[in-house]
């Protein structure tokens, strides 16, 4: 069983089926995750109904050490992407443990 889900297995899956050739498949997913990426970059949250909620957060700087050297740093600050799961998705997942 693979774990991975590549660009490549989904495009299969549009093309399969949707009946979409394989370069229109490939261009709506691109479009997809273009347009989740716009929208992160210019309003920092985008949802998806019924899916969850992606948001970008900043994070100070802070101090930190090393463990294997005990060297102590200071991590940067940086932006960091956050995924909340709608409920719905929540109760799906739950749905697949139980009928597993």
């Amino acid at each position: 069983m693979r774990i991975n889900l590549t660009k490549k297995d989904i495009i299969n899956s549009i093309y399969m089926q949707i009946g979409f050739s394989k370069k229109i498949s490939e261009n709506l997913f691109d479009d997809m995750f273009d347009s989740i990426l716009d929208n992160l970059i210019t309003y920092k949250k985008v949802k998806i109904s019924k899916f969850g909620t992606f948001t970008i957060r900043k994070k100070k700087s802070r101090p930190g050490v090393n463990f294997k050297t005990r060297e102590q740093k200071i991590i940067s600050e940086r932006s960091v992407l956050l995924f909340k799961p709608s409920k719905e998705f929540k109760e799906f997942i739950n749905n697949i443990d139980e009928k597993t």
